[in-house]
C-alpha cells in the first residue's frame, strides 16, 4: 500500500474514534487527503479494478457513514434544553457533517461515477426516512440525489424498479407532509426526475400511485399554494403518457376526477405562465386520450361520459376567457408584445372546439361544479353555479368582427386556422360564405399590418377545405366564387410584400388546387417579372399551377403587343425559365456578379427541375402531372416520421377497431409497370434555351471560382440542378441515360463537383474552423439529399445515378480520411475516462463472444455510460440523466463527422446498382475500419453514434452487403449491447437500427461460412434480449423493437430454417417464439404482435420495390393459428390473477381486443384458416366474453374488404361449417340455441331459425336430433315435416355419398355409413317422410345434383398426370368448403348409385335428367350463379372445378343428344367459359392461374367434343373463340402453350373439315408474330385460295362477320388488318368513295362506317376498349 493510502487509512480509523475531539481533528486531514492527486489516483485504480482487499472509494464512504452516525448520535443524545447559541452551534455542526458527505461524493465521482449506486441510495433513503435527522440532512441528501445520482446516466440505469418506486413513495409522502422545513420545490423536482426515470427505465409506475397525484392536486386547491406544482404536474403527465397505453379507461376516469380541481386552481389562484403551460399540456393529453385523432363519438373510438362533457364545456369557457385576458394584457401593456397566442393553447382550443361545436347547439347553460368548496361539494343539496356559454362558428365569427384590435382578432384567426386545418369536416357548408366574407373584410384593412399573415393562413385553410367539399349547392358555389375572385385580386396585389410573400403564395396555391377561381393570364406575370424572387412558396405555387392549368403562349394586356418589349421574342414558358434561373430577364446574365436566388436557397428536391423540364414539353400540364404522380418512396416516408403520442392514439383506435390499416393493404401483388411516357414530345427550341441557360449559369460559377471565397454549397446546388434536369429528361423519355452522360450539362456538373471537392481537401488541414464546419455540414446535407437508395423507377432514382457519377475517387477518399481523423480526436468535455463495465469479483472479457452463450452476453454488469455530462447538476437544464445518444453530447465536429458518415454509407449502398467513378468496396472497407476493435471505444458518445449510423445505413434494405462485411459490421454488436444493456433507450435504438441487417442474412449459399457466422452473431444478441425480456429486464419500448426484429426475421426466414433462438441449451424457432408476445404485459407490444401475426401465414418476399405475398404450407399455418390463439387466450386468463380490481376493466378490454385483432388478421390473410378463425370468434363470444358488437364491427369491415355486400352474406357462406363445429363440441352449453346468431345480425333466435333452417336442419337430422328439428319448427310456427321436405336435397346429400363410398376398410367411414343408413331408415319411416321420399327424390333431382356437385373438394395430387380431372387444378392451399365435402370420384359414384337405384335402371344420371331437358339449364345456371355471387378467388375456383366436372360429364354423353338440349348446352358452356377468360386478372397469382388454365382446358375439351360429335355446331362460334384466344398468347405467357395448342387444333388440324372450312376462311387474320406463323399461313392459304383480294373484297370480308355484341375485342385483329389494307390501297379507296356517292345508303363505305361505329359503341366499358378505339381511329 502506498504511503498516501496508508495516511488515508489511518485517518479513516481515527474518524471512528470514540472521542469527538479526535474525530474533529481528523476531518480537515480527511478533506485534504481525498483530493490529494496521488491518493485519488490509487483510489480510482482500486475502485476500477474491483480488488476488495485494497482501499477504494466505497470503503472510504462506508467509514464516512460510520463517522456521520457517531456525530449524529452525539447531537441526538445531547441535552435538549440549551441556549439559542448552543442550538445554532449544533445546527452549524450538522451542516458541516452534511457538507462533508456532499464534498466527498464530488471528489469520488469527479472523473467518473465510481461510488456504488446501491451504497449511495441506501445512505440517502435511510437519512431521508429518519425524521430525527432533521431538515438539513434531508435537504442535502435530496440535493445529492437530484444532482449527483439522478443526473448521472450510469446510476440512472442501475436503479431497479423497486428502488424507483420506493424513491417515488418516500418523496411524495414528503411533498404531501405539511411541514415548513421541507423545500417542496426541490422535492417536486425529484418526483419529476424519479417519475421520468421509472417510466423510461422500467414499464412505469403502478397505477396505485395515481392516488398520490390526486392528493397533491387536492392539497394545492386547499392550500392555495402552487409550490412545486408545475413539477408535480409534469411528472403526472409523464406518468399518464406511460399509463394510458395500458389503462386508458382508468386514466380517463382520473381525468374526469382531477380536471375540475385544476379548473378551480386556474380560476381561483394566481398562476404563473409556466404552471399554466403544464396545465394546458395536461388538458391536451386528456383530450388525446378521450378523443384519439379527434374521434367525437364512442362508435368512432372516443371515451365519453356526462362528467367529461361537462368538463369540456368548462375548459372551453375557461380558454375563451383566458384568450380574452391575454388580448387585454397585450392591448394595455407598455412595450412591444407578440399579438399571437402560443401554439399549444391554440391547438387545445381547436381540439375542444371540434368536440363542443354542434350545428344544432348555439348556446348552452353549464354548471361550474369546480367552483364549489370541498364541503359544499360533499353536500348533496349544494347547488352549482350556472353559466350560459355561446357555442359554434358564431363565436369565432363574432370575435373576428367585434374588435379591430389585433390582440383580439389574431388569436381567433389562429383558432379558426388550426380547427379547419386539423378537422376540415368541422366547418359546415353553411358557414363557408359568412366566414369567407368576414375574412375578406379583414384582409385589406391592414395591408402591411401584423394580422395579415394570420388572415392569409386562415383563408388558405378555408380554400383547401372548400376544395375537398363535393356537396355544395350551385347557388352557394356562385356566391363563393364572387368572394374568391375578390380575395384573389387582393392577394395578387400584395404579392410583392416580402414579409407575407409565403402566405400570399400559399393562398394562391390553395385556390388553384381547389379550382376555386379560373386562373387568368395576369397570374403568370408573377413568374416572369421583378414582383418577387423565386422562393420555396413561389415554386410550390407554380408547381400547382402547372399541374392544374394550361400555360398560355404569351402574356398580353390591353393594347400592348407584349408586356416585355425587351423579350418580345420569348414565349411565356421561356420567360418563366429565365425568371426561375436568373430572376433578371436580360441576356447579360453571364456578366452579373450576383448569383441567382436558386443557388442560395434550398428548394424541395427536384421541384425546380420538374418545372423546368415540364416547360420544355409541348404538353406542359401532362408532363407536370406525370412527374407529380410518382409515388413517394416508402423508406423516405418512414424517415420523416417522428414518434409522438399520435402512435398511442392510433393504438386506442386499433383497440376499438376504428383503425384497421391492414385491411387496406393490397393482398395480391400486381406487377408494377412504369408509367408510359410515350406521347411526351419536347419543344426543341425551349429545350435548347434551357440547356443554354443552365450552361451559362454553371459557366458563371466556374469562371468566378476561388478556393478561398467560393461557397461549396452553391457549387453542389448548381451541379444537382444540372443532373436533376437530365434525370427528369430521361424519365419522360426525351433522352437516354447514356446520352445524358455524354451531354455538356453533365460535364459541367462534373466540373462543379470537382471544385466543390476542393473545399473538402482544404478542410483536411483546418478541421477546427467553425465557419468551414457549418459550410461542410450544409454541403453534406445537400449531397445526401441528391442520393436515392430505392429501386423504384423515378426521376429521383435516375438523378441519383447521375449524381453518383459526379463523385470522384479523390472526393470520396478525402471525406473518408476526414472521418478517420475526426473520430480519433480526443475531446475532453464529455469523455470522463474509463467507465467500469464489470462488477465486483468479475473480470470477464465481453469481447470474446465466440465462447459465450447468449446468457453470458448480458451478464449482470452495470451499464457503462459514454457520457455522464453535468454530473454535478449545478447547471442542470433537463430533469433526469441525459441519454448518451442526445445530440448535446456532440460537438460541431462530431455532427459533421456523422453527416459525412451518412453520406458515405448512402454512396456505397447506392453504388451497387450504379456505375461510379470510385471504388465502393474500398470506401466500405475504410468505413468498417472505423469500428475495428483497436479504434472503437463504445464508451464514447461519438463512437456509439458512429456504430449506430453504420449499423442502420451501411446495409441498405434493397442493396445487400457482401457477407464478409456483414460479419465485420456485426462484430461489435454483442459488446455494445453488453455495455448498454441496462440503458433502455440505447437498447431500443440498437434493435431498431439492426433491422436492415436481417435482409442481409439470407443471401443464399454463396458464402456459407460467413453467412452462418453473421447469423450466429445476430441471433446471439436477439437470444439475449429475449431472455432478458422473459426475466422482466426490458421495458416495453425495447420489447417493441424486439418484436420488430423478430417480425423482420420471419420475413427473411419464414420457415425458421436458421432463425432459431438457443436459450439455456434449448432451441426455439422464431415462428414459435413470436406468438408469445401476444401475451405480453404491455398492450402496445401485444398489438404490434397481433398486427404482424400474418408473417406466420405468408412469406412476405421483397421483390424489388414491392412485396410479394406467398402463402406458407398448410401445416405451418394451422400450427401458427393454434399457437397464436392459445397465447392470446393465455394472456386473457392471466388478467384475473394479475390485475387489481381497479385495473381489470382496462386489462380485459385490451386482452379481448388483442384476441380479436389477431383473429381478424388471420381471417384476412389466411384463406385456409378462415373458417377456423371464424369459429374461434364464435367460441370466444362464450368462452372469452368478446363483445358481439365489436366482433360485428370487425367482421363488417373484413367482409366489405372481401367484396361481400352484407355481413350476413359473409357469415352465411361459412354457416354450415360453424354450425357443425358448434354441434360437435358436445357440451350442454353449446346447444344450437346458444349459437351466437347475433354475429349474423339476427336479433332473436326466431329470426335466426326462420332464415337459416335449411342449413341447421340437415345437421340435426344426420345426428338424429329430431326433437331439436321439432323445436325449430315450433319456434317459427311451421310443420316440422314440411321443413324436412324443404331441406330434403341437403339432407340426402349428407346420406347418399356414404352409400356410394367404396369400402376401403376405414373404420371412420364405416361408422358414417352406419349413421347414414340409420338416418335414412328413420326418414323412410311413416312417421317422418315415408313413401313420399321417392317422389321427393325425383322432383328434386336437379337440386340434389347441384347440392352434390357443391360438395366437391378435390385435394391436390402429387405429381402431374396427363388426365384433366379437377384434382389437376387443385392446390395444396385450397381451403376446404363447408361440410360435407367429397372428392370427384365419390360424387361420380353417388351419381351412378342414384341411376342404379332409379326404377328405370338408366345407365347414367344424365339420362334421367334428359327426361326433363330444362334440368341441364337449371343445374348450369345454379353453378354459374354461385360463381357470380362470390368474390372469393378460392371459392370461385372450386365452383369452376364443379363446372368442369359437370360439363365433362355432359360432353361424355353429348352424342346421346342430351334430350335435345345439346345445342343449348354447347353454346351456353362456350360463352360462359369465354366470359370467365375475359374476366381474367391483369396478373396471375397461383389460384387465378389455375382457374384460367381450367377454363382453357375445358374450352379445349368442349371444342374437341363439338368437332367430333356435333358436326357444324362449332361453326357459328369459331370466330368468337379464336378472337378471344389470340390476345392471351402474348398477354398470358403462363398459358401460352395451352392456348396455342387449342388454336392449332381448331385452325390447322381442322383446315380440311368441311364444317369449319368456310368459317376458318372468314376469320380475321392472325397477328404477324412468330408464334402465330403457322396459324397465319394456314388461314391465309384458305382465305386467298382463289387469289388475292381487292380492297372491296377485303371490306366485304370484314363486314361478313357478325360480331358477338358482348365481345368487341374479338374483332381487334380484323380492325388492325383492315387499317393496313386501307393505308395500302388509298387509290382503290377513292374509287369506292365515288361509287358510294351514287347510292349512299347502299354504298360499301357507308356500311363500313356504320359497322365501325357499332364496334366503337360496343367497345365502351369493355375489356380492351382503348385498343379497339385506337385502331378504329
Amino acid at each position: 500500500m502506498s504511503l498516501a493510502l496508508n495516511d488515508l487509512l489511518i485517518c479513516c480509523r481515527q474518524l471512528e474514534h470514540d472521542r469527538a475531539t479526535e474525530r474533529r481533528k481528523e476531518v480537515e486531514k480527511f478533506k485534504r487527503l481525498i483530493q490529494d492527486p496521488e491518493t485519488v489516483q490509487h483510489l480510482d485504480q482500486h475502485s476500477d479494478s474491483k480488488q476488495g482487499k485494497y482501499l477504494n472509494w466505497d470503503a472510504v464512504f462506508r467509514v464516512l457513514q460510520k463517522y456521520i452516525q457517531k456525530e449524529t448520535e452525539c447531537l441526538r443524545t445531547a441535552k435538549p434544553n440549551v441556549s439559542t447559541s448552543t442550538q445554532a452551534t449544533r445546527q452549524k455542526k450538522m451542516q458541516e457533517i452534511s457538507s462533508l458527505v456532499k464534498y466527498f461524493i464530488k471528489c469520488a465521482n469527479k472523473r467518473a461515477p465510481r461510488l456504488k449506486c446501491q451504497e449511495l441510495l441506501n445512505y440517502i433513503m435511510d437519512t431521508v426516512k429518519d425524521s430525527s435527522n432533521g431538515a438539513i440532512y434531508g435537504a442535502d441528501c435530496s440535493n445529492i440525489l437530484l444532482k449527483d445520482i439522478l443526473s448521472v446516466r450510469k446510476y440512472w440505469c442501475e436503479i431497479s424498479q423497486q428502488q424507483w418506486t420506493e424513491l417515488f413513495s418516500v418523496y411524495f409522502r414528503l411533498y404531501l407532509k405539511p411541514s415548513q422545513d421541507i423545500n417542496r420545490v426541490l422535492v417536486a423536482r425529484i418526483i419529476e426526475a424519479v417519475t421520468k426515470g421509472c417510466c423510461s427505465q422500467t414499464d412505469g409506475l403502478n397505477s396505485k400511485f395515481l392516488d398520490f397525484f390526486s392528493k397533491a392536486i387536492q392539497h394545492a386547491r386547499q392550500e392555495k399554494t402552487s409550490a412545486g406544482l408545475n413539477h408535480i404536474l409534469a411528472a403526472f403527465i409523464i406518468f399518464l403518457k406511460t399509463l394510458a397505453v395500458n389503462f386508458r379507461i382508468r386514466v380517463c376516469e382520473l381525468g374526469d376526477e382531477i380536471l375540475p380541481t385544476l379548473l378551480y386552481i386556474w380560476t381561483q389562484h394566481r398562476l404563473n405562465d409556466s404552471l399554466k403551460e403544464v396545465i394546458i399540456e395536461l388538458f391536451q393529453l386528456q383530450i388525446y386520450i378521450h378523443h384519439p385523432k379527434g374521434a367525437k363519438t364512442q362508435e368512432k373510438g372516443a371515451y365519453e361520459s356526462r362528467k367529461w362533457k361537462s368538463i369540456l364545456y368548462n375548459v372551453y369557457d375557461l380558454l375563451v376567457n383566458e384568450i380574452s385576458h391575454i388580448g387585454n394584457r397585450g392591448k394595455y401593456s407598455s412595450g412591444s408584445r407578440n399579438i399571437a397566442v402560443k401554439e399549444n393553447l391554440i391547438e387545445l382550443m381547436a381540439d375542444i372546439c371540434h368536440q363542443v361545436f354542434n350545428e344544432d347547439t348555439r348556446s348552452l347553460e353549464i354548471s361550474q361544479s369546480y367552483t364549489t368548496t370541498q364541503r359544499e361539494f360533499s353536500d348533496n343539496n349544494a347547488t352549482c353555479k350556472k353559466r350560459k356559454i355561446e357555442l359554434g362558428w358564431e363565436v369565432i365569427k363574432d370575435h373576428l368582427q367585434k374588435s379591430q384590435n389585433d390582440f383580439d382578432v389574431v388569436p381567433w384567426l389562429q383558432i379558426a386556422t388550426q380547427l379547419i386545418s386539423k378537422y376540415p369536416s368541422s366547418l359546415p357548408n353553411c358557414e363557408l360564405s359568412p366566414l369567407l366574407m368576414i375574412l375578406h373584410q379583414l384582409l385589406p384593412q391592414q395591408r402591411h399590418g401584423e394580422r395579415t399573415p394570420y388572415v392569409l393562413r386562415c383563408l388558405m385553410e378555408v380554400a383547401l377545405c372548400q376544395g375537398k367539399k363535393s356537396n355544395l349547392e350551385s347557388s352557394q358555389k356562385s356566391d363563393l366564387l364572387k368572394l374568391w375572385i375578390k380575395i384573389w385580386s387582393i392577394t395578387f396585389r400584395g404579392i410583392s410584400s416580402e414579409q407575407i410573400q409565403a402566405e400570399n403564395f400559399g393562398l394562391l396555391g390553395a385556390i388553384i388546387q381547389g379550382s376555386l377561381v379560373e386562373v387568368d393570364r395576369e397570374f403568370w406575370k408573377l413568374f416572369t417579372g421583378s414582383a418577387c424572387r423565386p422562393s420555396c412558396p413561389a415554386v410550390c405555387c407554380l408547381t400547382l399551377a402547372l399541374t392544374i392549368c394550361v400555360v398560355p403562349e404569351t402574356v398580353k394586356t390591353g393594347m400592348e403587343k407584349n408586356i416585355y418589349d425587351v423579350n418580345r421574342n420569348f414565349s411565356l414558358k421561356e420567360l418563366i425559365m429565365k425568371w426561375l434561373l436568373f430572376r433578371q430577364l436580360e441576356d447579360d446574365f453571364e456578366d452579373s456578379a450576383e448569383l441567382p436566388p436558386i443557388l442560395h436557397s434550398n428548394f424541395p428536391h427536384l421541384a425546380l427541375e420538374k418545372i423546368l423540364v415540364s416547360l420544355t414539353m409541348k404538353n406542359c400540364k401532362a408532363a407536370m402531372n406525370f412527374f407529380q404522380s410518382v409515388p413517394e418512396c416508402e423508406q423516405h416516408q418512414k424517415d420523416t416520421e417522428e414518434p409522438s403520442f399520435s402512435e398511442v392514439e392510433e393504438l386506442f383506435l386499433q383497440t376499438t377497431f376504428d383503425k384497421m390499416d391492414f385491411l387496406t393493404i393490397v393482398k395480391e401483388h400486381t406487377t408494377e409497370k412504369h408509367q408510359s411516357s410515350v406521347g411526351f414530345s419536347v419543344h426543341q427550341n425551349l429545350k435548347q434555351s434551357l440547356d443554354r441557360y443552365l450552361l451559362g449559369l454553371s459557366e458563371q460559377l466556374l469562371n468566378n471560382y476561388s478556393s478561398e471565397t467560393s461557397n461549396s454549397e452553391t457549387l453542389v446546388r448548381c451541379s444537382s440542378l444540372l443532373v436533376g434536369v437530365l434525370g427528369c429528361y430521361c424519365y419522360v423519355g426525351v433522352i437516354a441515360e447514356e446520352e445524358a452522360y455524354k451531354s455538356e450539362l453533365f460535364q459541367k456538373a462534373k466540373s462543379l463537383m470537382q471544385y466543390a471537392g476542393e473545399s473538402i481537401t482544404l478542410f483536411k488541414n483546418k478541421t477546427n474552423e467553425e465557419c468551414r464546419i457549418v459550410s461542410l455540414r450544409n454541403m453534406m446535407h445537400l449531397c445526401t439529399r441528391c442520393l436515392h437508395n430505392c429501386t423504384k423507377h423515378s426521376p429521383n432514382k435516375i438523378a441519383s445515378g447521375f449524381f453518383l457519377r459526379l463523385l470522384t475517387s479523390k472526393l470520396m477518399n478525402d471525406i473518408a480520411s476526414i472521418c478517420t481523423s475526426l473520430v480519433s480526436i480526443i475531446k475532453k468535455p464529455f469523455d470522463f475516462g474509463e467507465v467500469e463495465s464489470v462488477e465486483d469479483g468479475t473480470d470477464e472479457n465481453l469481447m470474446e463472444m465466440e465462447d459465450q452463450s447468449s446468457m453470458s452476453l448480458f451478464n449482470d454488469y452495470p451499464a457503462s455510460s459514454a457520457v455522464d455530462a453535468n454530473e454535478s447538476g449545478e447547471s442542470q437544464i433537463t430533469i433526469g440523466a441525459m441519454n448518451p445518444l442526445a445530440e448535446e453530447h456532440l460537438s460541431k465536429q462530431d455532427l459533421l463527422f456523422l453527416d459525412m458518415l451518412k453520406f458515405l454509407c448512402m454512396c456505397v449502398t447506392t453504388a451497387q446498382t450504379n456505375t461510379v467513378s470510385f471504388r465502393a468496396a474500398d470506401i466500405r472497407r475504410k468505413l468498417l475500419m472505423l469500428i475495428d476493435s483497436s479504434m472503437l471505444d463504445l464508451t464514447k458518445s461519438l463512437h456509439l453514434h458512429m456504430y449506430l449510423v453504420l449499423l442502420k445505413d451501411l446495409p441498405g434494405e434493397e442493396y445487400p452487403l457482401p457477407m464478409e462485411d456483414v460479419v465485420e459490421l456485426l462484430k461489435p454488436l454483442s459488446n455494445v449491447c453488453s455495455l448498454y444493456r441496462r440503458d433502455q433507450d440505447v437498447c431500443k435504438t440498437i434493435l431498431n437500427h439492426v433491422l436492415h441487417i436481417v435482409t442481409n442474412l439470407c443471401q443464399g449459399n454463396m458464402d456459407a461460412e460467413n453467412t452462418r457466422d453473421a447469423q450466429g452473431q445476430f441471433l446471439t444478441v436477439i437470444e439475449a434480449f429475449w431472455h432478458l425480456t422473459k426475466e422482466g429486464k426490458c421495458t416495453f419500448s425495447v420489447r417493441m423493437a424486439l418484436v420488430k426484429c423478430l417480425k423482420t426475421l420471419l420475413e427473411a426466414d419464414p420457415y425458421s430454417k436458421w432463425a432459431i433462438l438457443n436459450v439455456m441449451g434449448k432451441d426455439f424457432p422464431v415462428n414459435e417464439v413470436f406468438p408469445q408476445f401476444l401475451a405480453d404485459n404491455h398492450h402496445q407490444v401485444r398489438m404490434l404482435a397481433a398486427l404482424s401475426i400474418n408473417r406466420l401465414f405468408q412469406h412476405m418476399k421483397k421483390g424489388g420495390p414491392s412485396t410479394l405475398l406467398k402463402a406458407l404450407p398448410l401445416k405451418l399455418q394451422q400450427a401458427a393459428f393454434e399457437n397464436s390463439y392459445l397465447k392470446a387466450q393465455e394472456g386473457m386468463r392471466e388478467v384475473s390473477h394479475r390485475a387489481e380490481n381497479s385495473d381489470i376493466l382496462d386489462e380485459l378490454c385490451n386482452r379481448k381486443a388483442i384476441l380479436l385483432m389477431m383473429i381478424a388478421v388471420v381471417l384476412y390473410y389466411s384463406p385456409v384458416c378462415e373458417k377456423q378463425a371464424l369459429f374461434a370468434l364464435c367460441k370466444s363470444v362464450k368462452e372469452n366474453g368478446l363483445e358481439p358488437h365489436l366482433i360485428k364491427k370487425v367482421l363488417e369491415k373484413v367482409s366489405e374488404t372481401f367484396g361481400y355486400r352484407h355481413l350476413e352474406d359473409f357469415m352465411a357462406s361459412h354457416l354450415d361449417y360453424l354450425v357443425l363445429q358448434w354441434i360437435n363440441l358436445q357440451d350442454t352449453e353449446y346447444s344450437l340455441s346458444s349459437f351466437p346468431f347475433i354475429l349474423l345480425n339476427y336479433t332473436n333466435i326466431k329470426d335466426f331459425y326462420r332464415s337459416c333452417y335449411k342449413v341447421l336442419i340437415p345437421h340435426l337430422v344426420i345426428r338424429s336430433h329430431f326433437d331439436e328439428v321439432k323445436s325449430i319448427a315450433n319456434q317459427i310456427q311451421e310443420d316440422w315435416k314440411s321443413l324436412l321436405t324443404d331441406c330434403f336435397p341437403k339432407i340426402i346429400v349428407n346420406i347418399l355419398p356414404y352409400f356410394a363410398y367404396e369400402d376401403t376398410g376405414d373404420s371412420g367411414m364405416a361408422q358414417q355409413r352406419k349413421t347414414a343408413t340409420k338416418v335414412y331408415d328413420m326418414l323412410k319411416d311413416e312417421n317422418l317422410l315415408g313413401k313420399q321420399i321417392d317422389h321427393l327424390f325425383i322432383s328434386n333431382l336437379p337440386e340434389i345434383v347441384v347440392e352434390l356437385l357443391m360438395t366437391l373438394h378435390e385435394p391436390a395430387t402429387s405429381g402431374a398426370s396427363q388426365s384433366t380431372d379437377p384434382c389437376d387444378f387443385s392446390g395444396d392451399l385450397d381451403p376446404a368448403p363447408n361440410p360435407p365435402h367429397f372428392p370427384s370420384h365419390v360424387i361420380k359414384a353417388t351419381f351412378a348409385y342414384i341411376s342404379n337405384c332409379h326404377k328405370t335402371k338408366h345407365k347414367s344420371i344424365l339420362e334421367i335428367l334428359s327426361k326433363s331437358p330444362d334440368s341441364y339449364q337449371k343445374i348450369l345456371l345454379a353453378i354459374c350463379e354461385q360463381a357470380v355471387e362470390t368474390n372469393n378467388v378460392y371459392k370461385k375456383h372450386r365452383i369452376l372445378k364443379i363446372y368442369h366436372l359437370f360439363v365433362s360429364l355432359l360432353m361424355n354423353d353429348i352424342k346421346s343428344g342430351l334430350g335435345g338440349a345439346w345445342a343449348f348446352v354447347l353454346r351456353d358452356v362456350i360463352y360462359t367459359l369465354i366470359h370467365y377468360i375475359n374476366q381474367r386478372p391483369s396478373h396471375f397469382m397461383d389460384v387465378s392461374l389455375r382457374s384460367f388454365s381450367l377454363c382453357c382446358d375445358l374450352l379445349s375439351r368442349v371444342c374437341h367434343t363439338a368437332v367430333t360429335y356435333c358436326k357444324d355446331a362449332l361453326e357459328s362460334h369459331l370466330h368468337v373463340i379464336v378472337g378471344t384466344l389470340i390476345p392471351l398468347v402474348d398477354d398470358q405467357m403462363e398459358v401460352q402453350e395451352q392456348v396455342l395448342d387449342l388454336l392449332k387444333y381448331l385452325v390447322i388440324d381442322n383446315k380440311d373439315n368441311e364444317n369449319l372450312y368456310i368459317t376458318i376462311k372468314l376469320l380475321d387474320p392472325f397477328p404477324d408474330h412468330v408464334v402465330f406463323r403457322d396459324l397465319r399461313i394456314t388461314q391465309q392459304k384458305i382465305k386467298y385460295s382463289r387469289g388475292p383480294f381487292s380492297l372491296l373484297e377485303e371490306i366485304n370480308h370484314f363486314l361478313s362477320v357478325n360480331v358477338y355484341d358482348a365481345l368487341p375485342l374479338t374483332r381487334l385483329e380484323g380492325l388492325k388488318d383492315l387499317r393496313r389494307q386501307l393505308e395500302q390501297h388509298k387509290d382503290q379507296m377513292m374509287d369506292l368513295m365515288r361509287a358510294s356517292q351514287d347510292n349512299p345508303p347502299d354504298g360499301i363505305m357507308v356500311k363500313l362506317v356504320v359497322s365501325l361505329l357499332q364496334l366503337s359503341r360496343m367497345a365502351v366499358n369493355h375489356t380492351g376498349e382503348r385498343e379497339v378505339l385506337e385502331v378504329r381511329h
